[in-house]
């Protein structure tokens, strides 16, 4: 017998032909997506979905029958001549307003103009590469975020933009052309010129921008400008701005360029800021020490447990979620007892995490915490330990993980089948009599003989 798991019924129905012998194929559960990390320092404390069971894929459609072509009476060439003059003529026109707006007395006006020539193309900027240079300095405020949310709520604290904000996001449509203009604007304008002028070279992400930017990072004298220069390098990703990234992380006055510069080593992933985040677990602002938690996981070194292990015991629980993840990034074994103590955190969001930590690892020494787990009051830390235990695959889970198929909640169940299949295909040692209970006490968690 070949059974092949698509469902949940038939999840149900290859655990018990398992445990009676037959030969199961499985197919993958639900990819776990990669962490989520937006450009602006979006800390990662969210548990990575529990795999689930793959539904069945539905068949491709046939192909539809390619349509007849009817006959198409040839066009007049001085038609043809006449449209394509009138919608150049009209998009020039458009182009034109959109540049004549940029000058506009009404912030808003000028931050649309700005998005919307970015909307259409580099030869639409570069028309309008002067004037968007220009509107490089004007900081004032207009509510929305009118092209690509750069910031996911975490730069500034709100959802507006400004006219140079949008600027910025445009000019990255003409590259490589327009960096001597924004280094220029980096290194002699108003603040709002300078901070935006290296958020454009981040968007650009050229290498050369590295010198000016680091120029930025070490010696300007607003924090917002430092903190934008930071997150620039961190989009460029070279391994040449990990010192100065280190330095700031570790001494900067302003906050959000030690969080900012935490970010930014973590997309470099180079080893070489590991110590530099290490420390900043201790830093004195609470999401300095989350996006160090957060580098730290993203550059997956084993020395990184040392820091995040300090995170365990932090006050915030942000932290201590970012923590979790860190270490189930990182996948080593030193990670299974801080994962364990963060398994018992007071925060069920923490505990969560904790589970997903401990399947990442695959470690025998966390069933123990995982089957504990599996009676949280929380439902989504039982469904996450479920899993955890999947992945761990101990037969020692076996029993618990049977019980879980009983649980109030349907999502929990289903994790518990997929972590039973998982634990049944690896075990090879299960003699007639197991075999027999646990045909059984699947059949009771189907209400019928999946066999019969």
């Amino acid at each position: 017998m070949k059974l092949e798991i698509s469902n949940r019924g038939s999840l149900i129905v290859a655990c018990t032909a398992l445990v009676v012998g037959a030969v199961v194929v499985l197919r993958p559960g639900w990819p776990m997506p990669a962490p989520f990390s937006d450009p602006e320092p979006a800390v990662v404390a969210v548990a990575s979905p529990a795999p689930r069971v793959v539904t069945t894929v539905r068949p491709v459609p046939a192909v539809a029958p390619v349509p007849r072509v009817r006959r198409v009476e040839p066009v007049d060439p001085v038609v043809t001549r006449v449209v394509t003059a009138i919608t150049t003529r009209r998009a020039d026109q458009d182009v034109g307003t959109l540049i004549s707006n940029l000058r506009s007395s009404d912030a808003t006006t000028r931050a649309h103009a700005a998005c919307e020539l970015g909307r259409l193309d580099a030869e639409a900027v570069g028309r309008a590469r002067v004037e968007l240079l220009d509107l490089l300095d004007d900081g004032t405020p207009v509510e929305g975020r009118l092209c690509r949310d750069w910031d996911n709520n975490r730069w500034d604290g709100n959802r507006g933009s400004t006219p140079g904000r949008e600027a910025a996001i445009a000019l990255e449509e003409l590259g490589t052309s327009v960096l001597e203009p924004l280094v220029e604007i980096l290194e002699g304008s108003t603040d709002t010129g300078r901070e935006n002028a290296a958020f454009a070279l981040g968007l650009i992400e050229s290498d050369r921008a590295i010198d000016p930017l680091t120029r930025a990072l070490e010696g300007d004298d607003v924090g917002a400008v430092r903190a934008r220069a930071a997150w620039s390098l961190g989009m460029i990703e070279s391994s040449a701005a990990v010192d100065p990234l280190a330095r700031a992380v570790r001494r900067d006055a302003d906050a959000k360029t030690r969080e900012q510069s935490a970010w930014a080593l973590g997309m470099i992933e180079s080893d070489r800021g590991v110590d530099a985040l290490n420390d900043a677990i201790e830093d004195s602002d609470a999401r300095v020490r989350e996006q160090a938690a957060w580098g730290l996981g993203m550059i997956e070194s084993s020395a990184g447990v040392a820091g995040l292990r300090r995170a365990v015991d932090d006050a915030d629980a942000d932290v201590r979620e970012q923590a979790a993840w860190g270490l189930g990034m990182i996948e080593s074994p030193d990670g299974v007892e801080p994962l364990l103590r963060l398994l018992r955190d007071a925060d069920a969001d923490v505990r969560e995490q904790a589970a997903w930590g401990l399947g990442m690892v695959e470690s025998r020494e966390g069933t123990a915490g995982l089957i504990e787990a599996l009676r949280d009051d929380d439902a989504d830390v039982r469904e996450q330990a479920a899993w955890g235990l999947g992945m761990i695959e101990d037969p020692a889970a076996l029993d618990a993980l049977l019980d879980a198929l009983e649980d109030e909640d349907e999502d929990v169940q289903e994790q518990a089948m997929w972590a039973v299949t998982q634990v049944i295909r690896n075990t090879d040692d299960l003699d007639r009599e197991d075999r027999r209970e646990l045909a059984e006490r699947l059949r009771r968690a189907l209400g019928r003989d999946p066999l019969g």
